[in-house]
């Protein structure tokens, strides 16, 4: 079964689609053996930890579709992608599209913002796009995706609700569903936001009115919100914002301080064993075929 099918038919799935963050594919693989059913690779993570820059809109689209069509590859469960904006205008999103759906990637989220980065303003949201130019954006978005693989997931990332407020997020996401976008992720307001940070109780107004549970919404709101909270409100997918890079760096710096100041291997603690350690590598696979076909 394609990766994009199955992504479908679990977000139809009365139970919420839990998408742990990953960026590269040992992460991914780690996250498919412990159990998650799909993936997700967000371009500001993936930006820092394999193109080596900041995460303030510097990645090409090349590049990122470089970066994802490893990590999709890698596991068997399918793969979302955070694409920005679609790394330019209407027309470069369908590309974007048509080159993302290439790579073997299940879905992929558009955002409503204007790419103009700021180093200085607080989560880098400046502009979104007027509705009717989003609108554009992610028509052609849709039509890429029914002309490549009618299965891949489109998102609409709609981030407007930070300076517009929620009737706009409403309005934008029924847009959105009328034009054939699969599922739809409100983003959640800065602390910046004249709007002020949503509670469990207005996100569950704005998910009604947009037609939770009927359309499909990624759940995206308060800190400390749990997998049931977001169900309760009508969320059928989450991905927690937490990201594996914080553990990851800190990890990696205390072993490579100790090595520096001790100039001593540091002791092995809390390693995976050496079959776990294989499984992530892939190696039963190779081990399969070398069997198979060498003497």
């Amino acid at each position: 079964m394609k990766k994009t099918t199955l992504l479908r038919m679990m977000l139809k799935d009365p139970e919420i689609l839990l998408v742990p963050v990953v960026y590269d594919c040992m992460t991914a693989r780690i996250a498919e053996t412990v159990g998650f059913k799909a993936v997700f690779m967000p371009v500001s993570i993936t930006t820092m930890m394999q193109i080596g820059l900041p995460p303030i809109g510097l990645a090409t689209a090349s590049e990122i579709i470089n970066c994802v069509k490893y990590t999709a590859d890698a596991v068997n469960v399918p793969l979302i992608l955070s694409a920005d904006d679609g790394y330019g205008g209407t027309l470069a999103a369908y590309r974007t599209t048509q080159e993302v759906i290439r790579a073997g990637v299940a879905g992929m989220s558009i955002s409503d913002r204007v790419s103009v980065i700021k180093t200085t303003v607080p989560h880098n949201l400046i502009e979104v796009l007027s509705r009717d130019d989003y609108f554009g954006k992610m028509g052609a978005v849709v039509e890429a995706r029914n002309n490549g693989d009618k299965d891949f997931v489109v998102i609409a990332r709609i981030e407007a609700g930070a300076l517009l407020g929620d009737e706009e997020v409403i309005a934008r996401a029924k847009g959105c569903l009328a034009l054939g976008v699969d599922v739809i992720l409100p983003h959640s307001r800065p602390k910046e936001s004249k709007f002020g940070v949503r509670t469990k109780a207005d996100l569950k107004e704005l998910y009604k009115k947009i037609g939770a549970p009927e359309a499909m919404i990624w759940g995206m709101g308060p800190r400390g919100f749990t997998g049931q909270d977001y169900r309760d409100v009508g969320a059928r997918m989450w991905a927690p914002n937490d990201s594996p890079t914080d553990i990851a760096q800190k990890a990696l710096f205390g072993l490579y301080q100790e090595l520096y100041d001790t100039k001593k291997e540091p002791v092995s603690d809390g390693t995976p064993v050496r079959q776990f350690s294989d499984k992530i590598k892939g190696m039963d696979y190779w081990r399969g075929i070398e069997k198979k076909h060498l003497p």
